[in-house]
Protein backbone atom coordinates (compact mmCIF):
# COMPACT_ATOMS: atom_id res chain seq x y z
CA UNK A 1 0.00 0.00 0.00
CA UNK A 2 2.90 2.15 1.04
CA UNK A 3 4.46 1.98 -2.42
CA UNK A 4 1.34 2.69 -4.45
CA UNK A 5 1.29 6.21 -2.23
CA UNK A 6 4.68 6.77 -2.95
CA UNK A 7 3.94 6.20 -6.62
CA UNK A 8 0.88 8.41 -6.51
CA UNK A 9 2.91 11.21 -4.81
CA UNK A 10 5.49 10.56 -7.91
CA UNK A 11 2.62 10.87 -10.57
CA UNK A 12 1.94 14.16 -8.39
CA UNK A 13 5.50 15.47 -8.71
CA UNK A 14 5.33 14.47 -12.45
CA UNK A 15 2.38 16.68 -13.14
CA UNK A 16 3.80 19.51 -11.37
CA UNK A 17 7.19 19.23 -13.24
CA UNK A 18 5.24 18.96 -16.46
CA UNK A 19 3.47 22.29 -15.22
CA UNK A 20 6.85 24.85 -14.49
CA UNK A 21 8.43 23.09 -18.05
CA UNK A 22 5.94 24.32 -19.92
CA UNK A 23 5.02 27.71 -18.69
CA UNK A 24 8.42 28.37 -19.17
CA UNK A 25 8.85 26.58 -22.77
CA UNK A 26 6.00 28.23 -23.40
CA UNK A 27 7.22 31.87 -22.39
CA UNK A 28 9.94 31.61 -24.18
CA UNK A 29 12.47 30.92 -21.28
CA UNK A 30 13.62 27.11 -22.29
CA UNK A 31 16.97 27.05 -20.98
CA UNK A 32 15.50 28.15 -17.24
CA UNK A 33 13.86 24.33 -17.54
CA UNK A 34 17.20 22.39 -18.03
CA UNK A 35 17.64 20.71 -14.68
CA UNK A 36 20.65 21.99 -13.44
CA UNK A 37 19.59 23.34 -10.52
CA UNK A 38 20.09 21.43 -7.20
CA UNK A 39 15.81 21.12 -6.41
CA UNK A 40 15.87 20.52 -10.51
CA UNK A 41 17.64 17.93 -9.88
CA UNK A 42 16.52 16.70 -6.63
CA UNK A 43 12.79 16.48 -7.94
CA UNK A 44 14.09 14.28 -10.65
CA UNK A 45 15.96 12.00 -8.52
CA UNK A 46 12.74 11.90 -5.87
CA UNK A 47 10.79 11.15 -9.17
CA UNK A 48 13.10 7.76 -9.91
CA UNK A 49 12.77 6.97 -6.25
CA UNK A 50 8.89 7.02 -6.10
CA UNK A 51 8.92 4.82 -8.69
CA UNK A 52 12.22 2.67 -8.62
CA UNK A 53 13.63 2.85 -4.72
CA UNK A 54 17.33 2.74 -5.12
CA UNK A 55 19.71 3.64 -2.32
CA UNK A 56 21.78 6.37 -4.69
CA UNK A 57 18.44 8.43 -4.90
CA UNK A 58 17.57 8.32 -1.36
CA UNK A 59 21.44 9.34 -0.12
CA UNK A 60 21.30 12.15 -2.62
CA UNK A 61 17.62 13.26 -1.61
CA UNK A 62 18.77 13.23 2.14
CA UNK A 63 22.19 14.59 1.91
CA UNK A 64 21.21 17.27 -0.85
CA UNK A 65 18.04 17.76 -1.90
CA UNK A 66 16.06 17.35 1.35
CA UNK A 67 17.76 20.16 3.08
CA UNK A 68 17.64 22.35 -0.57
CA UNK A 69 14.21 22.22 -0.54
CA UNK A 70 13.48 22.71 3.05
CA UNK A 71 15.63 26.00 2.23
CA UNK A 72 14.19 26.50 -0.76
CA UNK A 73 10.32 26.50 1.12
CA UNK A 74 11.53 28.90 3.62
CA UNK A 75 13.36 31.59 1.33
CA UNK A 76 11.06 30.66 -1.55
CA UNK A 77 12.19 32.16 -4.82
CA UNK A 78 9.94 30.67 -7.99
CA UNK A 79 10.56 32.18 -11.62
CA UNK A 80 8.47 35.39 -12.18
CA UNK A 81 5.50 34.06 -14.72
CA UNK A 82 2.37 35.67 -16.47
CA UNK A 83 0.93 32.44 -14.35
CA UNK A 84 2.53 33.10 -11.34
CA UNK A 85 -0.19 31.81 -8.97
CA UNK A 86 0.13 28.82 -11.10
CA UNK A 87 3.90 28.71 -10.56
CA UNK A 88 3.93 29.70 -6.89
CA UNK A 89 1.83 26.42 -7.12
CA UNK A 90 4.02 24.15 -8.64
CA UNK A 91 7.50 25.62 -6.90
CA UNK A 92 5.53 24.86 -3.35
CA UNK A 93 4.12 21.06 -4.25
CA UNK A 94 7.72 20.07 -6.30
CA UNK A 95 9.53 21.46 -3.12
CA UNK A 96 7.54 19.89 -0.61
CA UNK A 97 7.70 16.44 -2.34
CA UNK A 98 11.26 16.25 -2.50
CA UNK A 99 10.59 16.23 1.39
CA UNK A 100 7.92 13.68 1.44
CA UNK A 101 8.63 10.75 -1.27
CA UNK A 102 12.40 10.39 0.51
CA UNK A 103 10.14 10.45 4.20
CA UNK A 104 7.47 7.75 2.28
CA UNK A 105 10.51 5.65 1.58
CA UNK A 106 12.14 5.75 4.87
CA UNK A 107 8.99 5.26 6.55
CA UNK A 108 8.80 1.57 4.50
CA UNK A 109 12.38 0.60 5.33
CA UNK A 110 14.74 2.49 3.50
CA UNK A 111 17.87 4.00 5.51
CA UNK A 112 20.12 6.76 3.93
CA UNK A 113 23.68 5.87 4.33
CA UNK A 114 25.98 7.19 6.26
CA UNK A 115 29.52 8.42 5.79
CA UNK A 116 28.43 9.87 2.21
CA UNK A 117 29.04 13.17 2.82
CA UNK A 118 31.95 13.13 0.96
CA UNK A 119 30.40 11.33 -2.10
CA UNK A 120 27.88 13.73 -2.22
CA UNK A 121 30.11 17.51 -1.57
CA UNK A 122 32.02 15.31 -4.81
CA UNK A 123 28.73 15.12 -6.73
CA UNK A 124 27.78 18.94 -6.09
CA UNK A 125 31.02 19.94 -6.89
CA UNK A 126 30.79 18.21 -10.71
CA UNK A 127 27.07 19.44 -10.94
CA UNK A 128 28.57 23.33 -9.98
CA UNK A 129 31.21 23.00 -12.72
CA UNK A 130 28.89 21.74 -15.34
CA UNK A 131 26.00 24.47 -14.07
CA UNK A 132 29.13 26.92 -14.38
CA UNK A 133 29.87 26.12 -17.86
CA UNK A 134 26.27 26.36 -18.81
CA UNK A 135 25.68 29.79 -16.86
CA UNK A 136 28.92 31.35 -19.15
CA UNK A 137 27.42 29.76 -22.49
CA UNK A 138 24.09 30.53 -22.29
CA UNK A 139 23.70 33.20 -19.79
CA UNK A 140 21.43 31.61 -16.82
CA UNK A 141 22.16 31.09 -13.21
CA UNK A 142 21.93 27.89 -12.04
CA UNK A 143 22.55 26.73 -8.44
CA UNK A 144 22.20 30.30 -8.43
CA UNK A 145 26.48 30.53 -9.00
CA UNK A 146 26.18 34.14 -10.74
CA UNK A 147 23.82 35.98 -8.33
CA UNK A 148 21.36 34.92 -5.73
CA UNK A 149 17.59 33.95 -5.48
CA UNK A 150 16.01 37.77 -5.07
CA UNK A 151 14.83 38.43 -1.31
CA UNK A 152 17.43 35.43 0.48
CA UNK A 153 19.78 35.85 3.27
CA UNK A 154 22.24 34.80 0.78
CA UNK A 155 21.61 38.91 -1.01
CA UNK A 156 23.57 40.21 1.54
CA UNK A 157 26.59 36.95 1.62
CA UNK A 158 26.77 37.75 -2.19
CA UNK A 159 27.54 42.07 -1.14
CA UNK A 160 30.63 40.66 0.10
CA UNK A 161 31.74 39.51 -3.59
CA UNK A 162 31.68 36.67 -5.47
CA UNK A 163 34.66 34.63 -3.97
CA UNK A 164 33.12 34.71 -0.54
CA UNK A 165 29.79 34.31 -1.63
CA UNK A 166 30.99 30.65 -3.52
CA UNK A 167 32.97 29.88 -0.43
CA UNK A 168 29.68 30.63 1.62
CA UNK A 169 27.69 27.96 -0.63
CA UNK A 170 30.32 25.32 -0.34
CA UNK A 171 30.25 26.12 3.69
CA UNK A 172 26.62 25.78 4.01
CA UNK A 173 26.27 22.50 1.76
CA UNK A 174 29.05 21.05 3.38
CA UNK A 175 27.79 21.77 7.31
CA UNK A 176 24.14 20.31 5.67
CA UNK A 177 25.73 17.20 4.73
CA UNK A 178 27.79 16.92 7.68
CA UNK A 179 24.30 17.14 9.39
CA UNK A 180 22.90 14.99 7.39
CA UNK A 181 25.14 12.52 8.38
CA UNK A 182 25.29 12.77 12.00
CA UNK A 183 21.11 12.43 11.71
CA UNK A 184 21.76 9.07 9.67
CA UNK A 185 23.74 8.00 12.06
CA UNK A 186 21.66 8.64 14.88
CA UNK A 187 18.75 7.31 12.95
CA UNK A 188 20.34 3.82 12.46
CA UNK A 189 21.20 3.97 16.65
CA UNK A 190 17.28 4.43 17.07
CA UNK A 191 16.43 1.06 15.52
Amino acid sequence: MQKKRTAALGVLLGASLSVTVTLLVLEGRWREAIPLHLCSLSALAALALAFSPRQFFLDFLWYLGMPGAALALVFPAPAVSRCQALLDASYVVTHALILVIPACCMACGMCPQRGKSPVMMGTLLIIAAAAGAVNRRLGTDFLFLAAPPAGTPLEAVFAAGTVVYHLFLFALMLTLCLLMDALAGWQKRRK
